[in-house]
């Protein structure tokens, strides 16, 4: 999951790279990025802009694994094959934009998720699938299944699965010897944050024709949704975190947009930052009084996008338009935590119980909390069968920074003074990165500066050695992230 930047996408790529909703006004030569809704002038008294838009994401991507067979003398530390996972969100949108006075706005939306779903398979994608029955697959094997899969042998997920959509029996859903399917979530859906902000047009040129047009603005992403959370204990009952979008994050942040309009070109350039902030109620927890916990923020995100629109149509009298959208864009995700693609892997995994007290940490066996959850599937018993001192894990992980490269191709209509259209579709992927990313913690302060040393509060609370040890950590590559969106905007 993430970022999430990424994923609440609900006007293009330019709207999103900003940070600013899509919003049209005067002046009628700016760039769809640059205007701004104004009041007070005199020939406009008032702006007011209602817009609704639909988006569906679409991501695949590929879940590899370090693997090192842990033996001495084995320094052969490689990626494997593992997972394919895939993820379907609709959503829809609102908007709205107010001018405040001359060239000063203030906007704000709600995206509202209808559906939400992840999904994981063995990586069979070879056109002749080759397996081995060895972890990690063979030199010559093509192909992942449950012989030869490092999550399944690691009990991440029960050897016959879990599908989260089917009622009485999740656990003996994928009993097939063959199956590609192995996993799949719930479906979720609500409200993860509510955007707003300000908008001021610092340059107009409409007022000064040798200038561009410019706009800088500030916003804050709320999260107002509950976080979302995931259990495998649904026999009995269907929790309700498993079923929210929320992630309880907090986003603060600026941007500026830039745009100069000559005959039928209007090439553009935008750029944001905002910092992530953990909210009260939310999944980011704070053990460092226990241990040495660096990291409890979620990551933060800055980027940029260089584009232009072409206008091969127009009749300004009539205020009708058809521009062309092309656009290339780039988003630096950095320094924190989140809800990965994998996080409901993880989250209520047996294998991954551990003791948030790192100087408890002997009171907690991991090989008896898995084998009660073998004997019992789904009963979250396994937890106090594991020791006193052990607690669930809840999935979100320590994430390696990583950049995200598009290409959004749109449409925008101008149908008049009073409405306009835009369709597009933004596709972009991620550099390959990990996706479990905790480390061992501080070794200053102890008897050994060199060393952490197990059972101390040198050690990070928040680790979990058989996802975190180096040779066992999870990557993600081959990301295909793809949104097309849909808008309607009325100016008044």
């Amino acid at each position: 999951m993430r970022s999430l930047g990424r994923f609440l996408v609900f006007a293009g790529a330019p709207a999103l790279a900003c940070g600013a909703t899509w919003v049209l006004g005067t002046p009628a030569s700016a760039a769809e990025v640059t205007r701004v809704a104004t009041s007070f002038e005199e020939e406009n008294r008032f702006d007011i802009h209602l817009g609704l838009a639909y988006s569906f994401n679409y991501k695949s991507a590929s879940i590899l694994r370090e693997w090192n067979s842990g033996q001495a003398g084995d320094d052969d530390n490689r990626l494997v094959k593992d997972l394919r996972y895939q993820q379907k969100r609709h959503m829809l949108t609102p908007t709205l934009e107010i001018g405040l006075w001359h060239d000063l706005s203030l906007y704000a939306s709600l995206p509202v998720i209808l559906s939400d779903q992840r999904d994981y398979s063995f990586d069979q994608r070879a056109d002749d699938c080759v397996y081995g029955d060895q972890v990690p697959p063979e030199p010559e094997a093509t192909c992942v299944n449950k012989n030869n899969s490092t999550t399944v042998r690691d009990n991440i997920i029960p050897r016959d699965g879990f599908d989260a959509n089917t009622n009485g029996a999740p656990f003996s859903q994928f009993t097939g010897p063959g199956t590609e399917a192995i996993f799949g979530g719930p479906v979720r859906r609500g409200i993860d944050q509510f955007w707003v902000g300000l908008k001021y047009g610092v340059l107009n040129q409409s007022k000064r024709s040798h200038m561009p047009n410019g706009t800088i603005g500030a916003e804050g992403r709320f999260g107002v949704g509950r976080a979302m959370t995931f259990s495998r204990d649904i026999q009995q009952q269907d929790p309700a975190g498993n079923h929210r979008v929320g992630r309880k994050i907090h986003e603060i942040g600026v941007w500026t947009a830039l745009s100069r309009r000559h005959r039928f070109l209007d090439p553009y350039f935008t750029a944001f930052w905002r910092q992530s902030i953990r909210g009260g109620n939310s999944q980011f927890q704070d053990f460092s009084k226990f241990g040495s916990q660096a990291q409890k923020q979620p990551q933060s995100t800055a980027g940029m996008s260089f584009g232009t629109e072409v206008v091969p149509w127009e009749r300004k009298a009539k205020q009708l338009k058809v521009a062309l959208l092309l656009e290339g864009n780039a988003v630096l995700h950095y320094g924190g935590r989140g809800y990965s693609e994998i996080w409901e892997l993880l989250a209520d995994s047996p294998a991954l119980v551990g003791s948030n007290d790192p100087t408890t940490a002997n009171q907690c066996n991991r090989d008896a909390a898995v084998a009660e959850s073998q004997a019992n599937p789904g009963d979250s018993g396994y937890v106090q069968a594991g020791g006193a001192s052990c607690a669930s894990f809840n999935g979100i992980t320590n994430l390696q920074d990583y950049g995200s490269f598009g290409f959004n191709g749109g449409l925008n209509l101008t149908l008049g003074p009073y409405a306009r259209i835009a369709l597009g579709v933004n596709v972009s992927s991620d550099t390959r990165h990990f996706l479990t990313f905790t480390n061992r913690g501080s070794a200053k302060g102890g008897a050994d500066d060199d060393r952490v040393e197990e059972g101390t509060r040198e050690v990070n609370p928040l680790r979990r050695d058989v996802v975190d040890n180096v040779g066992r950590r999870y990557v993600i590559d081959d990301v295909v992230d793809l949104y097309g969106y849909a808008r309607l905007l009325l100016t008044f």
